[in-house]
């Protein structure tokens, strides 16, 4: 009797197949690399287990590193086994599955992503064998996600152009590592070992994404060091109303900033006073009579927040929390793997129209949660679901890419069976989605401007009238709130004379910008486009940040391994290293474009256009190749 062969990413994710399949997978066949019934079997990767090929493996030649062979550009490119015992003999498993006379169709199960389609492919080539296959894409690992991914899934043909994208990513990361690691160590890296006092040549690693993240670490560090601070001031008076008798204070508004909209940039430091001019305003001010010209009270609505996506997560546990980014992840991928949360590795932060039928469902099953069975029954007395597929602000398949944003699942769990890092990521997500079915947050504001000679002055109120999904969630925020009074302001009456009771000196002086952290690092990989001033390319890349979202916190991490960076462990703030910034100093004499933002953030926009058949492989091969023979020549020259 023919078998279907089914293949997952890693052992962990092999457990919620097997269940719908009816396999129990046994000690003994962990240890054998497969389990199997009468109808199905399962098996699993562990993450990559064939990669690209070193450069030797094309000319043994090239295992010494030399100027005169670069550029190393392969006609046909390389793959091999991982060189680990454990890999290897997993492979061996696959391989020999795969080749089984009674094995008819094989299955793709490897996680739903350009990285998991390239996972699979490469063991699928490499086995040699030619059974056909089809492709499992699941956004979460429950009963019935799964069984609707087997039973739904598609010839693999149909993700041919993601493969080809997955193939171009792998082949640039391997053009730009292997050349310019082997230029730069090779022409600069005696020199650099001599300024840094190390016995040995220093090894240049350089990444087509991991320079440019250091070039933005170390940019941001110079504009800190070369910052000098410029002293400003303004005026805050003190009054009392005549008539309601209320004191309040207010401050003094710069002429450039009346009128200013509210979507208008923060007003210029060249709008404030110098001290002169501020002394001179409160001499002319002191002892006069002052009245209120406008007393302006509304009710703003503030709109829950948008789903999570993996930066947005992992920037929100780092401020709460301050867990690093790559642990972040590693939480969030086991919870998938658990069935707990929809697939993590995602840059959507609003949901499909496909899963708005799902959302009731989810919502019993965190019904049965007692933490968070009083919140879904809020809900409940909300009357009907706040979304469906018409709630464009959290539903729109134009924003969706391969996945919809993080969710969870109708699977919940006792949240005292939880690790405490688990617990809280948990929780984030749970609160996240709940709160988009509450109603907005009503603020009442009162905003009163105080007229003295012509000279305005203006108080702030803010107070919260109805929490809204305030209730079950408050957005953790680094900016800095406008000054609120406490006093009843919004009392007060137009027109109403006011007595100066004190005028005020307040010096103020300009900051620096703070440097990353991880969390704010990985978002401003993320949103790459705002570098961009065209603002034609910027909308072009907008989708494409530096790296992905399966990739970035890796690539942070790497940095911070190989000694570029350092993340201090308590803050997670990121600043250079020594060699870090020497190299990126080295980069900007002599090829300062591998540290842009925007080129690297357009080779991202070309997989995309790969994957979805707006160019060809061949269009971006020659692109590529052009690229890192240019790049190669402009560096010999500028040595």
């Amino acid at each position: 009797m023919s078998k279907k062969l089914y293949i997952t990413e890693k052992p962990s994710v092999a457990g919620s197949f097997a269940s719908v399949l009816g396999i129990t997978i046994s000690k003994s066949d962990r240890a054998q690399g497969f389990a199997e019934n009468s109808q199905s079997i399962i098996s699993w990767c562990y993450g990559h287990l064939v990669t690209m090929a070193y450069p030797d493996k094309y000319n043994p030649a090239y295992k010494s590193w030399r100027i005169a062979h670069l550029p190393i550009i392969p006609q046909e490119y390389k793959y091999e086994i991982i060189d680990h015992t454990g890999t290897q003999r997993q492979f061996s498993v696959i391989r020999q599955l795969m080749h089984r006379d009674d094995v008819d169709m094989i299955y793709s199960c490897t996680d739903s992503g350009r990285e998991g389609e390239y996972i699979f492919r490469l063991v699928y080539q490499e086995s040699g064998s030619n059974k056909p296959v089809k492709r499992v894409w699941i956004s979460s690992h429950t009963e019935d996600a799964v069984r609707i991914g087997i039973d739904e899934a598609q010839d693999i043909s149909k993700y041919d152009s993601l493969s080809r994208a997955a193939y171009c990513r792998a082949k640039e990361d391997w053009l730009f590592g292997m050349n310019f690691s082997r230029l730069y160590t090779c022409q600069y890296g005696k020199d650099l070992a001599a300024r840094l006092q190390e016995d040995k040549p220093t090894v240049i690693a350089i990444g087509r994404v991991m320079t440019c993240v250091l070039g933005l670490v170390v940019e941001r560090e110079l504009e800190i060091r070369n910052f000098v601070p410029r002293i400003h001031y303004g005026i805050v008076a003190s009054f009392l109303s005549q008539e309601k008798g209320i004191a309040y204070k207010g401050k003094w508004q710069p002429k450039k900033k009346r009128g200013r909209k509210p979507a208008d940039e923060a007003v210029s430091e060249d709008a404030y006073l110098s001290q002169d001019e501020a002394k001179d305003i409160i001499r002319k001010l002191e002892g006069q009579e002052a009245t209120i010209k406008k007393v302006e009270v509304k009710t703003k609505k503030e709109a829950p927040p948008l789903l999570f996506n993996l930066a947005e997560l992992q920037s929100e546990a780092n401020k709460k929390y301050k867990l690093p980014v790559d642990r972040t992840l590693e939480i969030a991928q086991s919870l998938y793997e658990k069935k707990l949360i929809s697939y993590p590795r995602t840059d959507s932060r609003v949901l499909s129209t496909d899963i708005v039928q799902e959302i009731p469902k989810i919502l019993n099953g965190l019904y049965k949660n007692a933490d968070f069975k009083e919140s879904v029954l809020r809900i409940k007395d909300f009357g009907q679901l706040a979304i469906n597929k018409t709630s464009k602000r959290f539903v729109d398949d134009s924003k969706v890419t391969d996945h919809y944003a993080i969710i969870p699942t109708y699977v919940t769990t006792d949240l005292s069976r939880l690790d405490p890092d688990r617990c809280n990521i948990y929780s984030l997500i749970v609160k996240r989605f709940l709160a988009i079915f509450y109603p907005a947050a009503e603020y009442n504001t009162v905003k009163v401007e105080t007229d003295i000679l012509g000279e305005i002055f203006v108080s702030n109120s803010k107070t919260l009238k109805e929490p809204g999904w305030k209730e079950i969630y408050e957005v953790t925020t680094t900016k800095k709130e406008e000054e609120i009074s406490v006093s009843p302001i919004h009392k007060l009456i137009k027109k109403e004379k006011c007595h100066t009771s004190l005028l005020e000196l307040e010096e103020k002086e300009s900051k620096p910008p703070s440097r990353f952290s991880d969390a704010a690092l990985i978002l401003t990989m993320e949103k790459a486009g705002k570098y961009i001033e065209n603002e034609e390319l910027r909308e072009q890349i907008k989708t494409c940040g530096i790296g992905t979202s399966a990739t970035r916190s890796g690539i942070i991490k790497k940095l911070a391994d190989i000694r570029y960076i350092r993340i201090n462990p308590k803050t997670r703030i990121v600043s250079p290293e020594p060699k870090g910034e020497a190299i990126v100093e080295l980069l900007r004499l002599t090829a300062k474009e591998l540290l842009n933002p925007i080129l690297t953030a357009s080779w991202e926009k070309g997989l995309f256009m790969i994957q979805n058949k707006e160019i060809t492989e061949d269009v971006f091969d020659a692109k590529l190749n052009s690229y890192i023979i240019r790049t190669i020549q402009k560096v010999k020259r500028n040595s």
